[in-house]
């Protein structure tokens, strides 16, 4: 992952029932915050690791092609908050948490149409413990709601449940044991999936690491995860484990896309 700034957050709360933990994180810099975004989350948005835009342009033989690649790349829309949080989540997790986390894949490759949200588990990868290999599937739920818990995380759509579904539907581990397989032909990454894979399959599906990440430009406050927690832990015992992390950021949802504008001119 490119840049290397870190968010140097806080950690303002945390706790634990049986299988479930949970931890909310302050980040009291917006110097460092928009450094961050500058560094290491405007190339995972817009995937800077890709060849695509440098050989559409080499490909573009006349003067008006040229013009007209220029105009074509230019017609992406302005990611919204929720597409920023997601890449923000990611390199959160993988800078700011603690935890060795490793991403196969940058799944905003697999978009096929603007601002889709791919189906299955937001964040896909390993998670690594010493020696040890988890499967990692996440969500992450981006708010500016002033509700605590805010509304992302009630219903059929809130973390909770999508976080259960992930740990209790077979057809939805499939399709990401899948996916995973694909991208992972070739070192590192060919070594963590074995030794992940192998463990679920071991513990027939059930030892991975579920992970909740809620993006927030709110006060911190403990409520928005811990009844999430509580209820995780009484449906989705050990070998799973659930980790749910909040990260509470000094600059308005609202205004990233606009940072992200401003990063890139």
């Amino acid at each position: 992952m490119t840049g290397t700034a870190t968010l140097s957050s806080v950690v303002c709360y945390s706790g634990q029932v049986e299988s479930a933990s949970w931890e909310g994180r302050h980040v009291p810099d917006a110097e460092r915050f928009k450094r961050f975004v500058r560094e290491v989350v405007r190339p995972r948005v817009s995937d800077a690791a890709s060849s695509f835009e440098s050989d559409l342009r080499g490909l573009a033989t006349t003067g008006m092609a040229t013009e007209f690649v220029e105009h074509l790349l230019k017609a992406v829309p302005e990611p919204e908050g929720w597409e920023v949080g997601e890449a923000l989540a990611e390199c959160a997790l993988q800078r700011d948490s603690g935890r060795e986390v490793h991403w196969p894949w940058n799944t905003v490759r697999d978009r096929r149409t603007p601002r889709a949200s791919l189906p299955g588990s937001d964040l896909v990868g390993f998670y690594r413990d010493g020696d040890s290999v988890l499967l990692l599937f996440g969500e992450v739920k981006t708010s500016s709601d002033a509700g605590t818990p805010p509304n992302v995380m009630n219903g059929g759509s809130g973390m909770a449940w999508q976080l259960e579904q992930s740990a209790t539907r077979l057809d939805i581990q499939h399709a990401l044991l899948k996916w995973l397989h694909a991208r992972c032909s070739s070192p590192p990454y060919r070594d963590l999936y074995e030794k992940a894979v192998a463990r679920y399959l071991r513990s027939e599906g059930k030892d991975l690491l579920l992970v909740g990440i809620l993006i927030r430009d709110t006060a911190p406050s403990e409520l928005d995860l811990k009844s999430r927690g509580h209820a995780l832990s009484k449906k989705l015992g050990t070998p799973t484990r659930i980790e749910l992390i909040a990260w509470y950021l000094p600059v308005p949802i609202a205004d990233w896309p606009k940072l992200l504008q401003e990063v890139a001119s």
